[in-house]
């Protein structure tokens, strides 16, 4: 076969797509990033609910059941770094997803899920510089055509008359996940990444800050009825599953395939505002919505290719 000949590399590399199956990282970041879907839309519905500190504390309280699972006699080895990273994993989890939170309050899920599961460009910018993650020219034109489309999803939402706070509330919380996931990816390469302890900490962290706020915030009004007890519960158990889920994929995967499933949840949530929230549809949020889903397919093909 000529190396000038396309259709012998396209076949060529199509049998090494064909011969490598799905691996278990990238089903654990497809599983979470329908999970992340399902947690923007239970936030949301929480936040009409409750005031936003509240639903952190729901949400982080889950997660204290999973020290129970921790490795204590693997942690006996883990320096001054993984301890300092597990630290700022708390602190970092805590302040974006308070962000989220607030933003959730302000805009429709869409819109939210548009900015901070948008994940691939910034992570894997992050990555590159921080661990040392490969980043070439492919990877670049995938994350700028997953960068078009989600200016493509926010454009549909320029006649909103939602607050520019919720906006900067959600790019805070964008780049809180980013920081989030390169320090779990780090832990990972460091061999030192217990993900029950991971979760723990970040239980840890909602529930100080959700505490600290008390004497700033309203009341808390926890629900008595049937749906709300329900909705709670809820909001409490997808954060463990977000967290298991999300540990598991980045044990085996690199920081920017995993946020590339990840930006699943904006189609899903899109469709959640048609269906069930009546939001007007728009071609420009259609076409960013298949962008995202096509750079993502796209991404995972490439990486089949690389273990080749």
């Amino acid at each position: 076969m000529s190396i000038m000949d396309p259709e012998g590399i396209w076949s060529l590399n199509m049998q090494r797509i064909s011969a490598v199956p799905l691996r278990r990282g990238h089903i654990w970041a497809m599983l979470h990033g329908v999970l992340q879907a399902a947690q923007i839309i239970l936030l949301n519905k929480a936040s009409l609910l409750m005031n936003p500190w509240q639903t952190m504390f729901l949400r982080s309280f889950g997660l204290l059941f999973l020290v129970l699972f921790i490795s204590w006699r693997a942690s006996e080895s883990y320096t001054i770094i993984d301890l300092t990273g597990n630290i700022m994993f708390a602190f970092l989890d805590a302040t974006a997803m308070g962000m989220q939170i607030v933003a959730l309050a302000l805009m429709a899920p869409s819109r939210v899920s548009a900015i901070v599961s948008n994940l691939p460009l910034p992570t894997s910018i992050l990555a590159c510089f921080l661990l040392g993650e490969s980043f070439d020219v492919l990877h670049g034109i995938l994350a700028s055509v997953n960068g078009v489309g989600l200016v493509l999803v926010c454009l549909s939402d320029q006649t909103d008359k939602s607050s520019l706070q919720g906006v900067i509330y959600s790019f805070g919380s964008l780049l809180g996940i980013c920081l989030l996931l390169i320090i779990c990816r780090g832990l990972a390469h460091r061999n030192s990444e217990d993900p029950n302890l991971l979760s723990f900490m970040a239980g840890i962290g909602g529930l100080l800050a959700s505490i600290a706020s008390l004497p700033f915030g309203p009341t808390w009004v926890f629900p008595s009825s049937a749906d709300g007890i329900l909705l709670s519960l809820s909001v409490a158990a997808i954060g463990v599953l977000i967290f298991f889920t999300l540990t598991r994929a980045l044990q085996t995967e690199n920081a920017l395939v995993v946020t590339a499933f990840i930006t699943i949840a904006i189609p899903i949530t899109f469709c959640y505002d048609l269906l069930f929230i009546n939001v007007t549809v728009s071609w420009s949020k259609v076409l960013g919505s298949c962008f995202i889903i096509a750079t993502t397919v796209l991404l995972c093909i490439r990486s089949a290719i690389d273990v080749q």
